[in-house]
């Protein structure tokens, strides 16, 4: 038995600041990890700024679902084309590839990774959040540095980056 998995988890919301993660201009609050679901799944709240979006990729591993909580965000997955608002619920299946465009300023949405352990991209390409709401906005995009340590690390986790259509 291992301790952690077979105990009940409540992070209150008071806490949450210590599970948050400032992911270049975004939040991202690691809700529940995979180390306590067994492996199962991940689940993840992150806070999207327009402008800071991901390159086409395709996951090897995991399935990702969103379930947007405000604002509205584009994905292109496979051949669709999917506009997605508040209340919407959007799968995006492993081996397909994906990305996304945020439509509005921010888009709020629940990630919910399955099998777990995506989230450790968060963890090593991101900074402790010092608050629960949006880094400071800074002058400058991050650096080559950045983009680096971010396709070194999708790629040790099974996430190949495509090249731009």
């Amino acid at each position: 038995m291992n301790a952690l998995i077979d105990t009940p988890l409540h992070i209150p919301i008071e806490q949450m600041r210590d599970h948050s993660r400032w992911f270049g201009p975004n939040l991202v609050t690691l809700i529940a990890r995979s180390a306590e679901t067994n492996g199962v799944f991940s689940l993840l709240r992150c806070v999207l700024r327009k402008g800071f979006e991901p390159p086409l990729h395709v996951h090897s591993k995991e399935d990702e679902s969103s379930f947007i909580l405000d604002g509205e965000i584009c994905y292109e997955a496979g051949n669709r084309r999917i506009i997605a608002k508040s209340g919407d619920y959007v799968r995006l299946p492993k081996n397909v590839p994906h990305t996304y465009k945020v439509i509005t300023d921010t888009v709020s949405l629940l990630l919910f990774i399955t099998p777990g352990g995506f989230e450790d991209m968060f963890l090593r390409c991101s900074r402790p959040a010092l608050s629960f709401e949006l880094p400071p906005m800074s002058e400058e995009p991050p650096g080559a540095a950045f983009f680096e340590k971010l396709a070194r690390v999708n790629a040790e986790l099974g996430v190949t980056i495509l090249p731009a259509l």
